[in-house]
């Protein structure tokens, strides 16, 4: 079919763009409503920041270790509990098909954190762990009695790509791939009233009276420019992400430094083939933006090597995944506390901040189009028969070619 197919037309309450885990999670929370939403994605499902994520659903309390909640830390703190229903399929989305890597994560540190258990609110949500109640795997990594303590988080880790698998699984008839190129924000008398995209293939579709949500991240500053207002402002924190691949023991913790933040994450995980790969990040992949790959692992290497002596890093293979991480912009530059929703006439742009946010995502815009007006079972799900569906994306270790 050739750039002169016909205009196919329909009409939905809501056009998503992006289809990461705000787009998915949205056009799910908006069906489950009764409005009529459709998704388009012009790479595929999770590509970008999505599937970069280590798959914490962060609940705050990385940034509460003073025992004073900050404006982040209150944010967070009932994400957790959230995600956790909707894992055990007693909450919409059911996501009870998704995988949970761990229920919750460790905190190591060489000091006692007295002001965890001093805060009212936090507690419940973590709790020391004796040396002698520590998972096996994780005692044998540690190699030694740490100095301070163990903590246990009540911050569960899921397979982002299962997650991703389960809402597009279950919303795949609205599910549009589109070319980048071919998509454009349908204009009139001065604001946005819909949206025109174009497959592959040739087809074009104009999607009518829809309201616009822009869920595509770093492109969202490139869609925003097509507003009458231009695009909302948005700020770049880029990472240097590090993957190590080989026998290795599943861990998912944090380890703190002399700072409050932690100086490195990790999160485990296995390749197409089945190897382990432990994904690394904290304060070591923010600092590490600079140096070339090779350096990068080596510096993870050795960090790694004195915070678990038990485990044998030297026969791993390594690579690097530089990360563009997009959010609304933030006065000081810095992550901003919670999810960004910018709104423009018919069009919301929408930066989640962080994974564990894209329920809190779509809270807002559905409250957005309620205090607009715009009631759910207005207009039937159209039909998108035929369309080509998106895929999804690999995940950064399979898709890696330099390992080193």
């Amino acid at each position: 079919m050739g750039a002169s197919a016909p205009m196919e037309h329909i009409r939905a309450d809501v056009a998503i763009l992006g289809g990461g885990i705000t787009g998915l999670w949205l056009l799910a929370h908006l069906r489950g409503r009764g409005y009529s939403a459709v998704l388009c994605e012009s790479r595929a499902l999770g590509a970008g920041q999505t599937l970069s994520s280590q798959g914490i659903i962060h609940g705050g309390l990385k940034y509460a270790l003073t025992g004073t909640l900050s404006a982040a830390s209150r944010a967070l703190m009932h994400m957790p509990a959230l995600w956790r229903d909707c894992l055990g399929g007693t909450r919409a989305p059911d996501l009870s098909g998704a995988r949970l890597l761990s229920p919750h994560q460790h905190l190591v540190c060489g000091f006692r954190l007295a002001g965890f258990f001093a805060s009212r609110l936090l507690r419940g949500r973590v709790s020391r762990v004796d040396a002698g109640a520590l998972p096996a795997p994780f005692a044998e990594a540690l190699g030694r009695t740490v100095d301070g303590g163990v903590y246990q988080l009540d911050e569960p880790v899921v397979d982002v790509r299962s997650v991703l698998a389960e809402l597009a699984r279950a919303h795949a008839d609205a599910l549009l791939a589109v070319e980048q190129e071919g998509t454009m924000l349908l204009q009139e008398a001065g604001d946005v009233r819909g949206l025109e995209v174009r497959a592959r293939d040739g087809r074009r579709l104009r999607i009518h009276g829809a309201r616009v949500v822009l869920c595509a991240g770093a492109g969202n500053e490139r869609l925003g420019h097509q507003l009458p207002s231009g695009a909302a402002p948005m700020q770049r924190r880029p990472l240097c992400m590090v993957m190590l691949r080989g026998a290795l023991p599943a861990l998912y913790a944090h380890w703190l430094g002399s700072g409050a933040a932690p100086r490195v994450t990790v999160t485990s995980h296995r390749d197409a083939r089945g190897t382990p790969v432990w994904y690394v990040g904290g304060a070591l992949a923010e600092s590490g933006v600079a140096l070339d790959p090779g350096a990068q692992v080596e510096r993870a290497r050795d960090e790694l090597s004195r915070l678990v002596p038990g485990v044998d890093l030297k026969a791993c293979a390594g690579a690097v995944l530089s990360v563009d991480r997009a959010e609304g912009r933030h006065a000081s530059g810095q992550r901003p506390d919670g999810p960004v929703v910018a709104h423009a006439g018919t069009v919301t742009q929408v930066w989640p901040t962080k994974l564990a946010f894209a329920p809190r995502v779509a809270e807002q815009v559905e409250s957005r189009l309620s205090l607009e007006g715009l009631r759910p079972c207005r207009v039937p799900m159209p039909s998108t028969e035929g369309w080509p569906r998106p895929a999804l994306a690999p995940l950064p270790w399979d898709e890696a070619r330099t390992w080193c």
